[in-house]
């Protein structure tokens, strides 16, 4: 594997094309050249995002900026030898094709026809996931499924045109349609660069390079560290950070740093995982000053890709290894000096170890430009706002806007969500160099970030991650990443990043994004220091920010509580069956597996309490209690349908403050299909007896 540096710069040597040519192998080449997005692009290109939007949406100021039928909208429907063709990209060239996402839940009979320079000869003609997410083309991690996304970042160069076409029969149909959902976003060049068109025969004499890229974007980080270990310089700033305090380290002289390093504990010895380290993550703040320009502020968490919650995971820039270690591989150039802070705005002593900032020489020139990176929190925000629309209407939080000239290079996102419903419904909007439309209008956060379907399920990959996903449709955390490569978006004078905050909910949750760029000096960013923010604690349960709610009867919906499992996972699901429209859904878990749910009480006493649970083919069978104290069995299973039944607990002495409701998995009916062993809470009904 250390021969892959050596292989690279053989492979860079070995082109054969000018500054101005582009092709498959260029693009490839620049996909894994670290030090290309720390200059402005050149040759010099736009970017915009082809996708299926809801049309409805047509300008900020009408109705229907936030209208969410994202699915199966395209350009026009071209009816070509007796077949109805769908057009999904229409771009005119030079150009290149730089990322594909899609997600669909019917693809049996369809065609995906890729048309290149105006030729009336595809020169792919077959199945859409074969295409983006199978080894036709070139196999992982440059084509990749996620978590129910299919993400494909081989790149597709046209010297004149590409136009993408989708044959299905299912797209609109009344019976077992389709939703179809694609983002695919293209560069185009000024009319003097020259480009070499894509097609099977140039994929078929670019395999070797294929595979060493794919082999390329796969190294751990820890590994690529030891290799620019070997040549750089390398400053520690080891020690004990003291509340109010901080520790600072600069290098002098032209270079970059090509690697940033540490482990964080905190300072009564706790390791990494446990609660007080979750603290250390927000609280310990990364400060970055590059030639006297401050650019970089986050909460070490979120720099390093995995928010305040210990999760190990590796991408091609950042990487949390399993001993806490966690890595930052950004190009940062400077001309003359690099000052790193690393502050505690917490109130408990951190311990900074295994720490290093390396650096190498750097030749700077003119389109050289900073690394900036900036965060923000909004803590405690409801998800609904009013607007001159609609009441209780959707609204656009703003991850940064940029001004200069520069690349925006990734972003991400840590939410504590309150509910078992989605929150990530919402759309990315780009707006560049001051365009009243964005260039790039989404289909969904998820969609955004590389998955689909609000899928919990956690993944990484070179360039997106869902290091943790149980708060997509619970009471809890999810952390979502994104890097760009060759689909770094370039503006002259600005760029505006907005994501839509589209919850399924009116609820109260906290939504930290996180963005990092390049731009040129003299370049200003609109994020700043957010010291309070930082020190706000962090959040592990939903009472938290709502509170404990103690009653004395009534009835309490089991999506709106707080859950624990020792097995599976608990989220929401909707359906007009259950109070309320919604249930918690236990799933995956095992014989043996518990489910703790806690409900408070004003004051101590008796209390009738009756369950409302769901009933279905793959529900299984469970022991009910209350406080540890088995109380009831109950058999979810029935054989056709999904109903509700109602289960008497009796009379009860509860507790003053937290009581908990338990459950366990004891087995299934015979009958049973799917063997998940799925369990529902739809309410808790207390009453004075």
């Amino acid at each position: 594997m250390k021969k892959m540096v050596w292989i690279l710069s053989v492979f860079l040597a070995a082109a054969v094309v000018t500054a101005q040519d582009v092709s498959l192998g260029t693009l490839l080449d620049e996909m894994v050249d670290r030090d290309r997005l720390t200059r402005f692009p050149s040759p010099a290109y736009t970017s915009r995002m082809y996708s299926s939007y809801d049309r409805g949406s047509v300008a900020k100021d009408k109705p229907g900026w936030f209208a969410n039928g994202d699915n199966s909208q395209f350009i026009r429907v071209e009816e070509e030898r007796g077949r109805r063709e769908l057009v999904m990209l229409d771009a005119k060239g030079p150009g290149a094709i730089v990322r594909w996402w899609h997600t669909g839940d019917n693809d049996q009979g369809t065609t995906l026809r890729l048309y290149i320079d105006g030729n009336a000869e595809p020169v792919f003609s077959g199945r859409l996931k074969d295409f983006i997410s199978g080894d036709k083309l070139c196999g992982a991690p440059l084509s990749a499924y996620t978590s129910s996304g299919r993400n494909l970042y081989l790149p597709i160069p046209y010297a004149k045109s590409c136009k993408i076409t989708y044959e299905s029969p299912h797209v609109w149909a009344k019976e077992h349609g389709e939703s179809c959902y694609y983002n695919i976003e293209a560069r185009t060049y000024g009319a003097g660069v020259r480009v070499e068109s894509f097609s099977m025969d140039v994929l078929k004499r670019e395999q070797a390079r294929i595979a060493k890229v794919n082999a390329l974007l796969g190294e751990p980080l820890d590994w690529h560290a030891a290799e620019v270990s070997k040549t750089a310089a390398i400053a520690h700033f080891d020690g004990v950070i003291k509340p109010g305090q901080a520790v600072t380290r600069s290098v002098t002289g032209a270079s970059a740093v090509r690697m940033l390093s540490m482990t964080l504990t905190t300072g009564d010895g706790l390791l990494p995982g446990k609660e007080g380290w979750r603290e250390a993550l927000r609280s310990t703040v990364i400060e970055m000053a590059f030639d006297g320009n401050k650019t970089v502020w986050a909460p070490a968490g979120d720099f390093f890709g995995t928010g305040y919650r210990f999760t190990p995971y590796k991408t091609r820039y950042t990487e949390v290894a399993a001993d806490g270690r966690m890595f930052a591989a950004w190009v940062m150039p400077f001309q003359k000096e690099c000052v790193l802070t690393v502050r505690n705005l917490g109130k408990e002593a951190v311990t900074v170890s295994q720490s290093a900032l390396m650096t190498t020489p750097y030749a700077w020139g003119v389109g050289s430009m900073y690394f900036g990176a900036g965060w923000m929190e909004h803590n405690r925000v409801r998800t609904r706002k009013d607007n001159a629309f609609e009441k209780n209407d959707h609204w656009d939080v703003n991850y940064v806007t940029l001004t200069g000239e520069g690349v925006l290079v990734g972003t991400g996102v840590t939410v504590f969500n309150t509910c078992a419903d989605w929150w990530g419904e919402g759309d990315e909007k780009i707006y560049i160099d001051g365009e009243a439309f964005p260039s790039y209008f989404g289909t969904g956060s998820e969609d955004y970030y590389g998955y689909a379907w609000c899928n919990s399920t956690p993944f990484m990959h070179p360039l997106i991650a869902q290091p943790y996903g149980n708060g997509n449709c619970s009471p809890d955390i999810s952390i979502n990443t994104r890097y760009r490569a060759l689909d770094a978006i370039p503006f002259r004078k600005s760029i505006q990043f907005d994501m839509e905050m589209w919850h399924w909910a009116d609820v109260i949750i906290n939504y930290a994004p996180v963005t990092m760029w390049y731009m040129k000096p003299g370049g200003t960013s609109n994020r700043s220091a957010e010291a309070e923010l930082a020190q706000m604690p962090v959040v592990t349960k939903r009472q938290d920010i709502y509170g404990v709610t103690a009653i004395a009867e009534g009835r309490l919906e089991g999506e709106a509580l707080d859950s624990a499992t020792t097995g599976g996972r608990t989220t929401g699901q909707s359906r007009e069956l259950w109070s309320d429209g919604r249930q918690m859904w236990w799933i995956d878990g095992k014989p043996g597996a518990e489910l703790t749910v806690p409900f408070h009480m004003k004051e101590a006493g008796p209390r009738k309490l009756t369950l409302c649970l769901t009933c279905a083919v793959d529900y299984g069978i469970v022991d009910l209690g209350i406080n540890g104290q088995r109380l009831a069995s109950f058999d979810g299973f029935v054989e056709r349908d999904v109903i509700t039944k109602t289960v008497e607990l009796g009379t009860v002495n509860l507790k003053k403050g937290e009581n908990t409701l338990n459950v366990k998995i004891t087995g299934a009916n015979e009958r049973m299909q799917g063997g998940r062993y799925m369990f529902g809470l739809d309410y808790i009904d207390v009453k004075m007896p």
